[in-house]
């Protein structure tokens, strides 16, 4: 299905050979990630982790490699933002 992690909005596209900032992605957004893997539409997932930001891409890749039909997501354990901004960060438009 599909392998899914954040990338800011406005950084330009990355080249199909490159490899993730690790540390910016844990500098930006969490030093702790999540892989959340979605096996069937009847609600089978699971979500490993805390992980750091290279191990839980490295497990993403790795599953999305052997699953491809699985929806593999990457997602950060903590956003340092108060609740009031990320609920605006929702709210706009």
């Amino acid at each position: 299905m599909a392998l899914i992690y954040p990338v800011q909005a406005d950084l330009p596209e990355p080249d199909d050979d490159s490899e993730p900032d690790f540390a910016e992605l844990a500098a930006d957004l969490s030093d702790q990630w999540l892989v959340e893997v979605a096996i069937s539409e009847d609600g089978e997932d699971g979500c490993f982790g805390p992980l750091s930001a290279r191990a839980a891409w490295e497990l993403a890749v790795e599953i999305d490699d052997r699953r491809p039909e699985w929806a593999v997501s990457v997602v950060p354990l903590y956003a340092p933002e108060p609740p009031d901004r990320l609920v605006a960060l929702f709210d706009e438009e």
